[in-house]
């Protein structure tokens, strides 16, 4: 026997018995202080209802398991998340919504839907700024190959960050593009006139010192020192490298010459 309910006439507790009928395998209700037992079709819509309110407490309970899932999963941005994923789903997320998402995401650490969103965000509205955040992002979880890959197709497209340009000319450099880093490195310094280009002009006097082009070297280092009045302060020490290896240079050269 197994524990139903109370009797409704003595208020006993009941049992449901298998042997009093097969109401799928669950029997029906008897009471053994007055003797009461419910008809088969007071058992059939009691096993109706039992049924219903399990499905009942588990859908609750899968859908608790569900909300725990979704809160563990996005966080603090649990309401905010499902908003903007919602919008993605439909195709009326906006360019901001897609650079909020796609923060969500960096936030969390979901580096795909990170770049999912940058990537969509590219192709919908067209604008080249989301593949200078996505390259920004692929620097910093060192994916250097395909960060140098969407920093080429965000200049091809009209990217014009000199921010981003210069770390692409950095990554140009170090991987021996040194005619492309200088491009971008030139296009960093051109983009931002008002800053003063201490990191882009020295990648430059690097690549022209290593390519034996001293004399170009020094002069970008002299007209970087006289466009503005604290520039004098930075690449003194590369002038003076290249001072030293003009000298030692020339004399070499006047030899050739004799000859």
């Amino acid at each position: 026997m197994a524990y139903f309910g109370t009797c409704p006439r003595c208020n006993q507790t009941l049992h449901t018995n298998i042997m009093s009928g097969n109401i799928k395998a669950g029997g029906l209700a008897v009471c053994s202080k007055c003797g009461w037992y419910e008809s088969h079709s007071q058992a059939k819509a009691r096993v109706k209802a039992e049924n219903e309110t399990i499905g009942i407490m588990t859908g609750f309970a899968l859908t608790l398991l569900l909300v725990a899932a979704h809160m563990i999963s996005w966080g603090g941005h649990s309401f905010t998340a499902p908003v903007l994923k919602l919008a993605q789903w439909t195709g009326t997320l906006s360019s901001e919504g897609y650079d909020e998402l796609a923060q969500v995401c960096v936030d969390l650490g979901k580096l795909p839907c990170a770049r999912t969103a940058y990537i969509e965000n590219f192709r919908k509205y067209r604008s080249p700024e989301p593949l200078a955040k996505l390259a920004r992002l692929q620097v910093r979880n060192q994916e250097t190959a395909a960060a140098m890959v969407t920093f080429s197709t965000y200049i091809k497209n009209g990217g014009r960050d000199g921010e981003a340009a210069l770390i692409y000319g950095q990554l140009l450099e170090q991987a021996g593009q040194d005619a492309e880093a200088l491009q971008s490195l030139e296009l960093s310094i051109s983009a931002r006139p008002e800053n003063l280009p201490i990191a882009a002009t020295g990648a430059i006097v690097r690549i022209l010192m290593k390519q034996g082009r001293y004399d170009e070297a020094r002069e970008r280092i002299e007209n970087f020192h006289a466009s503005a009045g604290n520039a004098k302060g930075y690449l003194n020490t590369e002038l003076a490298q290249i001072e030293q290896a003009i000298k030692l240079y020339k004399p070499t050269a006047k030899a050739q010459a004799r000859r």
